[in-house]
């Protein structure tokens, strides 16, 4: 992909670790677009610091203000800058704050008086400033900090252990970009190929964990002939998330990561890197027994795991038990990627198994604007999905926007086809079926589809969507008996178990109950060790839906216990059958009563798709309630509407000249003729036959209701 630069020419459109770095040194948004311009078609983002002409007049003025200060306070507030850290140089605060360009607040917590003030302390500093910010890191009290970075700006002899550690200290500060520049600079000063490969492999580990492919290939590119056996082995993450996500090879990414993990001499990084890719691609093609390699892989480490990946191996071993993670499993804060993603996958697991609990709100705390591009990818591509599960429409569509604007930076095509996959969905849903058929065509057609199983299972489920409520049952069944029931589907798929009432519904109106009962007992056995809640309820209403035809009763209790639980869709579904089935007994004002409340709930929940349906149903309740009004005689029409006015037999049999008994007599005839058995409906019934204009008495006949 091109953007247009600033001076009307292509260039490459911007890294993931171009726009972190920019974001970085001039804020998100806000730096300049020559500046983005200039770093993605150099591809120096990492040793680019600010120019003074990238500044506002403001900007420049204050640039100069900071030149005016002493040398040591120029370099701490450099230090400070770079490293966002006030104790990485010894800073005099009462200096500091006299400055104007820091505020020191009580406790010494030193805060940047704007943005601009810090761009402009990076901006204006000149190569000694950068060598006093270097020595005073190197003199301060932490073992760890950026002090190396400096030094290299200051064309100072910087030693290689030096930058490693200053790759380290900016990696745990989430700034990617100086860490791979760190790791890349100590490649290049190693004293051995052997060295080197796993330095250039360590940067392009960092780089893939912030989602820049492109900057890990040409690190690994330009480091090639050094050893490439240790390149290879060593850069067994990035291989991995490559198989994972852009070739859509999860079996792959789990082999590459396992020759990993069975090699000798691993630290902690490198077990957590690894773990961290099998749970990703294991999670992308949602196969469930992939997760006995990770335990495994996991009970045989010999360090103590990240908390991050202890997480994710509790909550699989344990998938339906409540535990609170940050109590169970502390952590300090760690800006490193692949921890990031790990905590990201734990968080997924997590609210998946909330989610089939059905305890608390889902995706509390899916990162989905994290920094790190690729962690917000993935929090928001199975976001979407749980909120697609749960018909949170308006959500889905923010959260599917953010995947996808991300993915044009971090180029994922199957997450790029899960987002607009999801977004068919939901047109779907709401009715919008010609948007809806046409992104799935669409998407039928990208080759990517080819590898993306469960994707397709998506897509079948929007086209039953489609198809279904307009009528064409027979395509929409096809669809759905085509394939084995899936249990990772009917629990945590986008659509969930609702495709079994699906199947149940169409079935039963192609007269196909007994292939409809042999599939529901098949789904309840498959998810009988789960007991989901949603998932029971469902089952209850397709037994109810194939009782139907010789009993109502069962129907009836679960739509009264279903005002308890939250199903509001599913109990929708199965009212509307019913009251499908009342006009098929001749209830029809009964019916009518029903698909009014279907109506509603439907609304409520933004399913359009089946309010045609519905549409159809109000329509012939009517035609035939109109009819039957326009069977009466003129003296049933009579009583009937004095009835429906509320008058007692008494009070119409004086009215009409009448015998109370007679009155009765004829009432007796009347409710059955009409499907009704109260006064109340009897109104309605009449209210209906005369809008339809079917009735005794039309609008314009001059006949008062009830006149005798």
């Amino acid at each position: 992909m091109v953007t247009r630069s600033p001076d009307g020419t292509d260039m490459p459109a911007p890294s993931a670790l171009v726009l972190r770095h920019v974001e970085n040194m001039y804020g998100a948004p806000g730096a300049p677009a020559a500046a983005i311009a200039r770093l993605s078609r150099q591809d120096q983002w990492s040793d680019a610091l600010p120019r003074l002409s990238d500044l506002t007049p403001e900007g420049r003025a204050l640039a100069a203000d900071f030149r005016a200060l002493p040398p040591e306070l120029r370099g701490a507030l450099l230090a400070l800058a770079l490293q966002e850290d006030v104790s990485a140089a010894p800073l005099d605060l009462a200096a500091a704050a006299a400055s104007g360009f820091v505020d020191v607040e009580r406790m010494g917590l030193v805060t940047w008086t704007s943005p601009l003030h810090r761009l402009a302390v990076v901006a204006g500093s000149e190569p000694d400033d950068h060598g006093v910010a270097g020595r005073a890191c190197f003199s301060g009290p932490l073992r760890t900090h950026g002090g190396a970075l400096h030094l290299f700006f200051a064309g100072e002899s910087v030693e290689m252990a030096d930058l490693v550690a200053a790759a380290d200290f900016f990696a745990r500060a989430d700034r990617p970009p100086w860490a791979v520049f760190c790791l890349v600079r100590a490649a290049q000063t190693a004293d051995s190929p052997e060295v080197a490969a796993s330095l250039a492999a360590q940067a392009a580990n960092a780089a893939v964990f912030d989602g820049d492919f492109g900057m890990a290939d040409r690190v690994l590119e330009t480091f090639m002939f050094s050893d490439t056996r240790v390149l290879i082995r060593e850069s067994a993450p990035a291989r991995g998330l490559r198989q994972a996500l852009l070739e859509g090879d999860s079996v792959a990414a789990r082999e590459t990561v396992l020759a990993r993990l069975r090699q000798d001499g691993l630290d902690d990084p490198a077990v957590g890197e690894a773990l961290t890719v099998y749970a990703l691609a294991t999670i992308v093609d949602g196969d469930p027994q992939a997760w006995e390699g990770f335990l495994q892989a996991c009970s045989t480490a010999a360090m103590p795991l990240h908390p991050a990946i202890t997480a994710i191996a509790a909550t699989i071993v344990a998938p339906d038990t409540a535990f609170e993670p940050h109590l169970t499993f502390p952590t300090a804060p760690d800006g490193r990627g692949w921890s990031q993603l790990a905590g990201c996958v734990a968080a997924l697991l997590q609210s998946y198994r909330d989610m089939r609990r059905g305890t608390s709100a889902p995706c509390g705390e899916l990162p989905t604007g994290a920094g790190n591009r690729l962690v917000r990818t993935v929090a928001a591509t199975w976001e979407s999905v749980i909120r697609a599960h749960n018909q949170h429409w308006d959500r889905l569509e923010t959260v599917v926007r953010i995947g996808m604007e991300t993915t044009v930076t971090v180029p994922i095509p199957l997450m790029r086809i899960s987002a607009e996959t999801l977004l068919a969905l939901a047109e779907a849903f709401r009715g919008e079926r010609d948007s809806a058929k046409e992104r799935v065509d669409r998407i039928r057609a990208d080759p990517v589809l080819r590898r993306a199983y469960r994707l397709r299972i998506v897509l079948d489920s929007v086209e039953v969507m489609i198809e279904g409520p307009r009528g064409n049952h027979e395509h929409a069944l096809a669809l759905l008996s085509t394939r084995e029931p899936d249990v990772l589907n009917l629990t945590a798929g986008p659509y969930g178990p609702v495709e079994l009432f699906d199947f149940v519904d169409y079935a039963i109106l192609l007269q196909r109950d007994e292939d409809a009962a042999e599939r529901v007992e098949r789904t309840r056995e498959l998810l009988r060790p789960h007991r989901l809640e949603r998932a029971e309820f469902v089952l209850a209403a397709c037994d109810a839906a194939l009782a139907m035809r010789r009993d109502l009763r069962p129907a009836e209790d679960l739509l009264a216990r279903a005002q308890m639980h939250p199903f509001v869709y599913e109990s929708a579904r199965l009212r509307l059958v019913y009251a499908e089935r009342l006009r098929r007994l001749n209830r029809t004002a009964e019916a009518r009563r029903h698909l009014f409340r279907v109506e509603h709930e439907l609304r409520s929940v933004q399913a359009g798709a089946w309010l045609e349906r519905v549409q159809r149903e109000l329509r012939a309740c009517q035609r035939e309630i109109a009819v039957r009004v326009g069977d009466l005689t003129d003296q049933e029409t009579r009583i009937a509407e004095l009835a429906a006015e509320g008058l007692s037999n008494k009070q119409i049999a004086a009215r009409l000249y009448l015998s109370p008994r007679t009155v009765g007599g004829h009432l007796y005839k009347i409710f059955p003729k009409l499907s009704v058995t109260t006064r109340a409906q009897l109104r309605d019934a009449l209210s209906e036959g005369e809008r339809a204009g079917r009735g005794p008495h039309s609008a314009d006949d001059g006949a008062a209701p009830g006149a005798g």
